[in-house]
């Protein structure tokens, strides 16, 4: 099988039409990474010669919007999938990387890049990404293969992560790079190259200078991956949770968050082998759930809580401390709090009480984490079941609400 025939059709078919258009067009990045090392990537990034505004015109303005300021690219609407396209670079000038207003009186590392929208070739935008194994281009027209530095691929096999051109400078420009270098790290249990190593350990406190926003989103990110226990493992192993989450990191050795850990490992083993499909509020109530116990229960590890008036405020207190100085989304942080409000309830009600609750296929999944680690009830799967259940009940109601609009009208 070659490498053309695991490429999502709709995917191959947004590079020919670039190509078709008049511009070099290849997927770059972890989706190339991730096929040739066998495993099935999240999503797609596509790298092309056509300016941003060109891609709006070949796809049209309807499924195009173009975002970033720092690094300008468009995002391409397919159904709910979101496919990012940008632009071949080359390193940008001293005169187009001069700060914004905003950071001119703030000391920045020398060679950190505030401006990254300078076009160049495929070559130049290849001699410019961060690691050599995020350097693979490859044409599914073709079905051609491009490693521009002539160590990608024998990286890749090898579970090297090395950075491309000088490590400490590539670091200084961004230091995002740093969280990237170990998110390879513990996701694929790849080696950091010596000199990589070497100017990554001595550059960690460059993080500190990196947009709060870009990190926090790079949290979401992770929370999402069902390999983030192995991820924040690389981060503390390496001296770099302390500045990227520094209330994890002095936790890191409690009873209460190896229990943490223990209830992430469980919910990505149950991503990974297909139970469940993947949740960032679910990651986030899973981690938090053994610090909400430890403040408000009285039985020990798994033995929950009650729930009492203002709970509900003391549980958003406890996320924002733990993952702080990231920040969530109210939405995400609403989700988490429904999810673990549910968890009490589990022992208290009856099922017909919760199936059809919004909340009930994320709640449920917690319970049956819990209970595979710790209280392993062989009923309480019966009990409680999965969410066909819950979706059947979700449509019962939004049935309801149309059959009888007045009665619900507050």
């Amino acid at each position: 099988m070659t490498l053309k025939s695991k490429i999502a059709p709709h995917i191959t078919s947004a590079v020919d039409r670039l190509q078709q258009s008049g511009f070099e067009t290849y997927i770059v990045g972890g989706a190339v990474r991730d096929f040739l090392i066998g495993r099935e990537p999240k999503d797609y990034d596509i790298s092309t010669a056509a300016s941003p505004e060109q891609v709006k015109d070949v796809f049209g303005k309807r499924r195009t919007f173009i975002i970033g300021r720092r690094f300008r690219l468009v995002q391409l609407f397919h159904g709910e999938e979101i496919i990012e396209i940008s632009t071949f670079r080359r390193e940008p000038s001293k005169e187009e990387n001069r700060p914004l207003e905003k950071h001119r009186h703030r000391h920045h590392p020398e060679n950190m890049i505030f401006h990254d929208n300078e076009f160049g070739s495929s070559e130049e935008d290849a001699w410019r990404r961060d690691f050599t194994v995020n350097a693979i281009f490859y044409d599914p027209i073709a079905d051609k293969i491009m490693d521009h530095t002539g160590l990608g691929v024998t990286d890749l096999n090898s579970g090297i992560v090395r950075a491309i051109g000088t490590p400490l400078l590539r670091f200084e420009e961004d230091p995002v790079r740093i969280l990237r270098a170990l998110k390879l790290a513990g996701q694929y249990g790849f080696k950091l190259e010596e000199e990589t190593e070497k100017a990554l350990f001595s550059s960690l406190s460059l993080i500190l200078h990196a947009s709060g926003s870009r990190l926090s989103l790079e949290l979401e990110k992770i929370l999402k991956n069902p390999y983030s226990d192995k991820i924040f493992n690389a981060f503390y192993e390496y001296g770099f949770l302390q500045y990227f989450l520094p209330n994890l990191q002095s936790q890191w050795e409690s009873e209460v968050f190896k229990y943490s850990l223990e209830l992430l490992t469980e919910k990505n083993r149950r991503v990974l082998d297909g139970s469940y499909r993947q949740s960032i509020s679910l990651t986030a109530a899973a981690m938090v759930l053994p610090f909400i116990e430890a403040s408000f229960g009285s039985n020990g590890k798994s033995g929950l809580w009650n729930n009492f008036a203002g709970i509900e405020d003391e549980i958003r207190r406890i996320i924002l401390k733990l993952f702080n100085p990231r920040v969530f989304t109210k939405r995400m942080q609403a989700s988490t709090i429904r999810t673990l409000l549910l968890q009490p309830k589990f022992k208290r009600f009856r099922p017909e009480r919760l199936l059809h609750h919004h909340g009930y296929a994320h709640a449920r999944e917690l319970l049956m984490i819990q209970n595979n680690l710790t209280w392993k009830d062989p009923q309480l799967p019966e009990k409680w079941p999965s969410g066909k259940h819950s979706e059947a009940g979700k449509m019962k109601h939004k049935h309801q609400y149309r059959a009888f609009p007045g009665r619900f009208r507050r």
